[in-house]
């Protein structure tokens, strides 16, 4: 048997004020809703919940019932505050998700944007779904945006060959699932095997071990080219386009505005995007 929540708030404002305009009152209620919600949960219930007369007398069920609807009407009381508290935090929040590689892109857009709203970074290689008021934007490498996402196309990230100075002449190699994504087409102009590579499954693996002098790594240039520790040999073609997404029904107000002042400090970045 279900009972619904509007029924036991009825009931309870009843037996609490001790009269059908009281409850009205409170609860901005018709005398004509009170009486057939309280006929219903009779009819549901199966018993007589008020003695009618000249005022309504609760029986000891509709007491006992009203009792416990009290404790639930404090509960849910503190719920609302929570889901009002967690409205007001997202309101003054934009929440972005980035991949490992793009993070300290994306921190650096941040700085140089200054924006006046909280910021939470979401970093996983996973594509999650923006839903407005829970991600608001997303920076991803893409040859186009699906579903109804729109945004702004940034340019090609530029990749390049690094290596670290006296590094040895051999390779630091992606991993299988590194070179069977898509977006990472400059994988065609590196060996998929060559003597002494260490082969790496992740690509800041891939820098840190460029970084220690363990070989030459292709990598986007927004990890590795303003790391005095490595130095450009070549720069590569098949850098994908960099976009800064928002789903369609968030195109005004403050999300827009953040993604139009992270744009432009995106493209301000040098040495970023390919020429």
């Amino acid at each position: 048997m279900h009972i619904s929540w509007e029924d036991l708030q009825t009931l309870e404002a009843l037996v609490r004020t001790g009269s059908v305009e009281a409850a009205g009152r409170e609860l901005s209620l018709r005398h004509s809703t009170i009486s057939r919600r309280v006929a219903a949960l009779e009819a549901r219930l199966g018993a007589t919940l008020f003695a009618r007369g000249p005022r309504l007398v609760p029986t000891a069920l509709a007491q006992e019932i009203a009792q416990r609807a009290g404790a639930m009407h404090a509960t849910a009381g503190r719920i609302e505050d929570l889901v009002g508290a967690e409205r007001r935090r997202r309101d003054e929040t934009i929440v972005i998700t980035t991949t490992d590689v793009l993070s300290p892109l994306l921190c650096a857009a941040i700085a140089r944007a200054r924006l006046t709203d909280s910021t939470e970074l979401l970093v996983t290689d996973d594509e999650l779904e923006l839903l407005p008021g829970q991600v608001d934007l997303a920076l991803r490498p893409s040859q186009a945006p699906r579903g109804t996402l729109r945004g702004r196309r940034l340019g090609h990230l530029r990749i390049g060959l690094y290596e670290a100075p006296d590094a040895p002449e051999r390779w630091v190699l992606p991993g299988a699932a590194l070179r069977a994504k898509t977006s990472m087409r400059w994988w065609r102009h590196v060996p998929e095997a060559a003597p002494g590579a260490i082969v790496c499954s992740s690509m800041l693996a891939m820098r840190d071990a460029c970084r220690f002098g363990l070989g030459k790594a292709a990598l986007p240039s927004a990890l590795a080219h303003q790391d005095s520790r490595l130095r450009l040999v070549q720069e590569l073609e098949g850098g994908p386009p960099l976009w800064l997404l928002a789903p369609a029904g968030r195109a005004g107000g403050r999300v827009s505005e953040a993604r139009d002042r992270l744009a432009t400090a995106l493209r301000s970045i040098s040495g970023v995007f390919s020429a």
